[in-house]
C-alpha cells in the first residue's frame, strides 16, 4: 500500500498539490488544475458532437451515395444516433473502471477511445474510394465515441462532486456543464470561421476534415491533463474502507438498492437531453432542412452559446443557496411552456433563431448547472459512475441520440412544430419526477 491511500483528510477538505511521494497537500494551483482535467473530456464530447452535427450537411455526401443532399443528410444523422446506442455499454464498462479502479485511470480511458473515433473520420476515405466502406468506417467511429462518451460525463461528474465542498458543490457540478457548452461554442465557433473563410464548395471538398483533426489534437491534450492528476480523497477513502471490512454488498445489490435513484435519474435526463440536443442541433436543421445561410447560423449558434456559459455558473451558485430542486424546475418548466410557440415560431430567419435560442438557452442553464451534483448526490459513493452513468447513458442513448434525425424528419413528414409537442411532452415528465426527488444539498450517509 503506498503513503498515498494512508491519508485520510477530513470529508470536507479538497485536493492539493502533490509531492514527491505522491501525497496530497493543500494548494489552490493543483485544485483548479484538476477541475480543469476532469472537466477537459466534457468540452471534447460536446465538441465531437457539435462539429458532427455541424458539418454533416457538408460530409454527408463524402460518405453516402444518396440520390440527394437531404437524403444523405438524414443518413448522416442515423449514423450520429447510431453512435448514441454504445453509450450504456461505454457506461457499464467504464462505470465499474471508475468504481473499482478510480476517476482517474476513467477519464483517460474514455479520452483515449474517443482520440480513435475522432481521428478515424478526420482520415477516412471517402465513398468514391470505399464504396460503402465509407459509411461502415464512419458508423465504426462514432461507435467508438459513442462508447467513450456513455463513460466520461459521469465520471467526470463523480471527481468534481467528491473534490467539491458541499457547501459550493453546485458551483463546482455548473462547471462541468459549462465547460460542455464550451465544447459546442468552439464547434460552432470553428464551423463560422470556416464557412465564412473557406466557402461551402471548399468545405464539402476536403475541409470538413479539419474541425476532426482539431477535435483528435484537443483529446491529446486532455490525456496529458488527466495524467497529471490525482484520484480524489472521497474514492480513496470508500475503497480503504471496502478494504478494511475485507467484503461489502455485491455489485448487483448495490445496483438494486439504488434502482429507485436510477429511475429518477432517468426521468431527469429524458427532458433535459432532448430539449439539450433540440437547440443544439437547431443550426443544422437550420441549415440543411430550412436552407438558412450557414454562416449566419453558425455565428448566432456561438454568440448564444457563449452568453449561455456564465449563466450556467450563475444557477450554479443560485443552487448553493436554495437548493437544486427549484433551479431544475424553474429551467425545466419555463423549456415547457416556451419550446412549442418557439418551434411554430421558426421559419429560417436569423433574427427568430437567435430570439428562440437566447430565452431557451437562459433556462436549459438552470437545470444544467446542477444535475451533475445532483445525480452524483442521489448514488453512494461506491457504486457513483456506474449507478449514475448507465442509467444516464441509457435515457441519453434513447432519447437524445435520436433528437437531430427526428428534427429533421417529423419537418419533412408532418410539420417542424410536430417535434415541439415530444420536446414539451417529455419535460412535462421530467417536471413530475424532479418532484419526487429529495432536495441533495444536504447529502445523507454514504452520500459525499
Amino acid at each position: 500500500m503506498t503513503a498515498t491511500t494512508r491519508i485520510t483528510p477530513e470529508p470536507d477538505s479538497q485536493p492539493g498539490d502533490i509531492n514527491r511521494q505522491g501525497q496530497f497537500t493543500d494548494g489552490p494551483s493543483h485544485h483548479r488544475r484538476s477541475l480543469a482535467g476532469a472537466v477537459t473530456g466534457s468540452t471534447l464530447e460536446v465538441f465531437d458532437f457539435t462539429i458532427y452535427n455541424t458539418f454533416a450537411p457538408f460530409f454527408a455526401a463524402s460518405f453516402f451515395a444518396a440520390g440527394n443532399a437531404t437524403t444523405a443528410f438524414l443518413q448522416s444523422l442515423i449514423v450520429l444516433a447510431v453512435g448514441f446506442i454504445a453509450r450504456p455499454l461505454g457506461s457499464l464498462f467504464f462505470g465499474h473502471l471508475s468504481d473499482t479502479r478510480g476517476r482517474r485511470i476513467s477519464l483517460y480511458a474514455t479520452s483515449a477511445t474517443a482520440l480513435t473515433g475522432t481521428l478515424l473520420i478526420a482520415i477516412s476515405p471517402g465513398h468514391n474510394l470505399l464504396g460503402i466502406g465509407a459509411a461502415i468506417v464512419l458508423i465504426v467511429a462514432r461507435v467508438l465515441q459513442g462508447f467513450a462518451h456513455g463513460g466520461e460525463q459521469p465520471a467526470a461528474g463523480a471527481y468534481v462532486s467528491e473534490v467539491a465542498k458541499p457547501s459550493n458543490r453546485g458551483r463546482w457540478s455548473s462547471v462541468v456543464y459549462m465547460s460542455i457548452l464550451g465544447g459546442g461554442v468552439l464547434g460552432s465557433l470553428l464551423g463560422a470561421v470556416l464557412s465564412s473563410w473557406l466557402g461551402v464548395p471548399t468545405l464539402k471538398a476536403w475541409a470538413w476534415r479539419l474541425p476532426f483533426f482539431v477535435g483528435a489534437i484537443g483529446s491529446i491534450s486532455a490525456l496529458v491533463m488527466i495524467h497529471r492528476m490525482p484520484e480524489t480523497r472521497v474514492f480513496t477513502r470508500e475503497k480503504e474502507k471496502v478494504r478494511a471490512q475485507h467484503s461489502g454488498p455485491g455489485l448487483a445489490a448495490q445496483m438494486w438498492a439504488a434502482r429507485r435513484s436510477a429511475l429518477q435519474i432517468i426521468g431527469l435526463t429524458l427532458g433535459l437531453t432532448i430539449a439539450f440536443q433540440n437547440w443544439a442541433a437547431i443550426g443544422s436543421y437550420h441549415i440543411a432542412i430550412l436552407k438558412a445561410n450557414a454562416s449566419h447560423v453558425l455565428w448566432i449558434a456561438v454568440a448564444v452559446q457563449l452568453v449561455a456559459i456564465p449563466v450556467v455558473g450563475l444557477w450554479g451558485r443560485i443552487s448553493d443557496r436554495i437548493g437544486r430542486k427549484p433551479v431544475v424546475l424553474i429551467g425545466f418548466i419555463g423549456l415547457a411552456v416556451t419550446t412549442y410557440p418557439f418551434m411554430r415560431f421558426l421559419d429560417g430567419s436569423a433574427a427568430r433563431m437567435a430570439l428562440t435560442m437566447g430565452v431557451s438557452y437562459f433556462f436549459l442553464a438552470a437545470p444544467l448547472s446542477v444535475t451533475p451534483a445532483l445525480m452524483a448526490e442521489l448514488v453512494p459513493t461506491r457504486i457513483r459512475t456506474l449507478g449514475v452513468g448507465f442509467p444516464y447513458a441509457l435515457a441519453t442513448a434513447i432519447f437524445g441520440g435520436t433528437v437531430p434525425m427526428l428534427q429533421s424528419w417529423t419537418y419533412t413528414a408532418f410539420s417542424h412544430t410536430a417535434f415541439g409537442i415530444y420536446v414539451t411532452a417529455a419535460l412535462v415528465v421530467s417536471i413530475v419526477v424532479t418532484l419526487t426527488i429529495p432536495e441533495t444539498r444536504w447529502p445523507g450517509p454514504g452520500r459525499r
